[in-house]
């Protein structure tokens, strides 16, 4: 991609500038740019959108923010689960419930659409300060050339997790409390069909990995767990080699952190935080394409309505974190509940419930039901706490839950235009 780059005037004030070029900052962009703000864009990364990700979006987000054909790798209405004793189990649906991307390529078209808008890309900047007044934004970024600085009337942070430039924006950075490392590999295999997803203590105790088939016969490897990892990457790739799951590790492990827990406050004077920088992602899975989007979005708007009326105090921000909470906030809540309780079983205990969980009437009621989404996991959770058959056997491993039944009441997501 041709990115525009501008040194900036110092004199000149911008609408807005955003810091990260992920999927969060890239829609916000365009969102803003489209209105006829003045929008720049910082990522100390040279590639737009390479950033580690399992690269799986569900049927919400496909339908609300479509990627382009090409970027699509595969659908898929099927899924497998590999119990703690090895025992593999299949989840079927008539239409597909996830789609695997290019996530490079996926990001990149928003920022691609925001710049045929006029709003400019700065790569390869790392910002190293932020200071807001009353009047500005003064943000400081490192070029090869030396710092350079940039005022603005806003700022959206959208770097991603537990960064430094939270605090100075007075942003809640709560998140680097909260969170998940995340382990990938890429790999190569025979051809496999489905997603494919581990749980056990042989993968790592409160951890799930996964086999996720992307193209021409490769497929990403991970796991993601609220523990030091101390092996358990290892321990998965060797387990699953021995299992002939695949043939040939085709790149080396990488890692980031997932943060399971929203940073309030996401806004303040002149600024607003973003995607995995706001914490905004599943707690079950640590998925953030989705909640990334709907977050950039909804900041847009709130930005937009600020700049039109001359009015970027942290009361007039404020209706941004209070729409994505009615959306976020109770799907947070179940996901981090259904983590906290699964992170506590045993391997027997996982079993038995997964055994229960794939009878025929529970799941075709729990995972196999109209209106599950892979998008919206607080449905599956309430499902499966709330059934007759299947919330009995919660409530007989996991005492604790009789507890939090009352917090187990999922009013399903709000949809966003």
């Amino acid at each position: 991609m041709t990115t525009r780059v501008k040194h900036v005037n110092e004199l000149r004030l911008l609408d807005v500038i955003i810091i990260g070029a992920g999927p969060a900052g890239n829609l916000a962009a365009l969102n803003i740019a489209k209105a006829g703000f003045s929008v720049e864009v910082y990522d100390w990364r040279t590639k737009i959108g390479d950033k580690l990700c399992t690269g799986i979006i569900g049927h919400s987000c496909f339908k609300e923010f479509p990627p382009a054909e090409n970027d699509i790798y595969r659908s898929s209405s099927s899924a497998n689960i590999v119990s703690p004793s090895g025992k593999t189990y299949l989840i079927n649906h008539r239409n597909p419930q996830a789609y695997v991307i290019n996530r490079i390529s996926y990001v990149k078209s928003f920022a691609d659409k925001a710049i045929q808008l006029g709003a400019i890309y700065r790569l390869n900047e790392k910002v190293i300060s932020i200071d807001i007044s009353d009047s500005k934004v003064s943000v400081i970024s490192e070029t090869k050339a030396g710092n350079h600085t940039a005022n603005c009337k806003a700022v959206i942070i959208a770097t991603g997790f537990g960064s430094p430039l939270l605090k100075m924006a007075g942003l809640g950075n709560g998140g680097h409390k909260n969170f998940l490392t995340g382990c990938q590999t890429t790999v190569s295999t025979d051809g496999l069909s489905r997603p494919t997803v581990f749980l056990g203590s042989n993968i790592g105790r409160g951890s799930f990995g996964w086999l996720v088939p992307t193209q021409n016969n490769e497929a990403l490897l991970g796991l993601a767990t609220s523990r030091k990892l101390n092996g358990d990457m290892d321990n998965l790739t060797k387990l699953l080699k021995s299992k002939g799951y695949y043939n040939k590790i085709e790149s080396p492990q990488r890692k980031w952190g997932i943060p399971v827990k929203p940073s309030t406050p996401t806004y303040s004077q002149r600024a607003l935080s973003i995607g995995d920088a706001a914490g905004l992602t599943k707690p079950t899975t640590g998925g953030g394409i989705y909640y990334s989007l709907l977050s950039g979005q909804l900041a847009a708007k709130t930005l937009i309505q600020a700049l039109n009326q001359g009015d970027l105090s942290s009361k007039q921000l404020k209706p941004y974190e209070s729409e994505w909470k009615k959306i976020l906030n109770n799907e947070i809540k179940l996901g981090n509940i259904a983590r906290g309780i699964f992170e506590s079983l045993r391997d027997s205990q996982i079993d038995f419930l997964i055994s229960k969980l794939m009878t025929d009437d529970v799941r075709k009621d729990v995972l196999e039901a109209t209106g599950v989404s892979f998008d919206w996991h607080g449905r599956i959770i309430n499902s499966a706490f709330m059934h007759s058959v299947f919330g009995k056997y919660l409530s007989l491993v996991t005492p604790e839950l009789e507890e939090k039944s009352a917090d187990i009441k999922s009013k399903g997501p709000i949809e966003v235009a």
